[in-house]
């Protein structure tokens, strides 16, 4: 049930409302007339239809972004995981920062304002001075391959990023709404004109059901515009695309691994000294 309440909110009951209250005046006092609805659905139809459009597509392209991202993520680590120059604690030092990297990330993407993202490019500056210090550990073609795969990790969050802050026009959604608005005193007359005989409950109903449909519309519209933010049932889940390894390099124990054996030979030194 909840798929289906998501996309009414305050503006729902509003323009309801509205259309209610017209459609009593229209029938108390009588007012009617013929009007051709098909330029009007155009001039609302049409836009609602195009940035509904645009904004699945922003959140498609955000999707083969997202998942672009994770494998340049993931491929720059198990590139310097492989390498055997690097040691374990360097290489333990690589996942936290791709790791912690991706966090602050996805953590920057689900807020509505443009936050965290200085943070995030401070980061991938880290990561490319960890590099850097090490270009003698790294092999050259092994080298190269890291350089880009920072760089695709760099350009992947720019894009998302700019994918977040630059919607679909802002006008044009301000268009939609005031025509949304004005639409039951065109829509309501017309509608007691052509049902002059019919129950009044049923022009009642059929101009609030035009009303709410439309402003449904608009509100599914507002929701795909961000897919970030975790509100809507159609958002991206951003879980599935964070850098994650289960397995880590493990840092050999500096004692043996049989302690009984080292007290056995502590306690022969002590014989033959004695």
């Amino acid at each position: 049930m909840h798929k289906y309440l998501d996309i009414i909110d305050h503006r729902s009951f509003l323009i309801s409302m509205l259309c209610i209250i017209v459609t009593f005046f229209c029938i108390y006092f009588g007012i009617s007339y013929d009007v051709d609805l098909i330029i009007f659905s155009i001039a609302i139809i049409f836009p609602l239809v195009f940035t509904i459009r645009e904004g699945f597509r922003r959140r498609q392209f955000a999707i083969r972004l997202l998942s672009a991202l994770k494998s340049s993520m993931s491929a720059f680590y198990f590139s310097l995981e492989n390498s055997t120059r690097l040691s374990v604690e360097e290489k333990l030092d690589v996942h936290q920062k791709v790791n912690t990297l991706s966090e602050t990330f996805i953590e920057a993407l689900k807020k509505k304002q443009d936050v965290g993202i200085d943070q995030v490019r401070e980061q991938i500056r880290e990561i490319y001075h960890f590099v850097d210090t090490r270009r003698d550990s790294i092999s050259g073609n092994t080298l190269l391959k890291v350089i880009r795969l920072v760089r695709d990790i760099e350009e992947g969050i720019e894009n998302l990023h700019g994918i977040k802050i630059h919607g679909t026009p802002v006008s044009l959604r301000a268009y939609c709404l005031v025509f949304i608005y004005i639409v039951p005193f065109i829509f309501t007359p017309t509608l007691v004109h052509n049902l002059p005989t019919h129950p009044v409950w049923l022009v009642y109903s059929l101009s609030v059901l035009h009303g709410f449909i439309l402003m449904s519309l608009y509100n599914l519209q507002e929701h795909i515009e961000n897919p970030f933010d975790q509100v809507g049932l159609d958002d991206i889940k951003l879980s599935e695309f964070q850098f994650q390894v289960t397995e880590l390099p493990e840092v050999k124990p500096l004692v043996p691994a049989n302690p009984e054996a080292v007290k056995n030979l502590g306690d022969t030194d002590q014989s033959k000294h004695h």
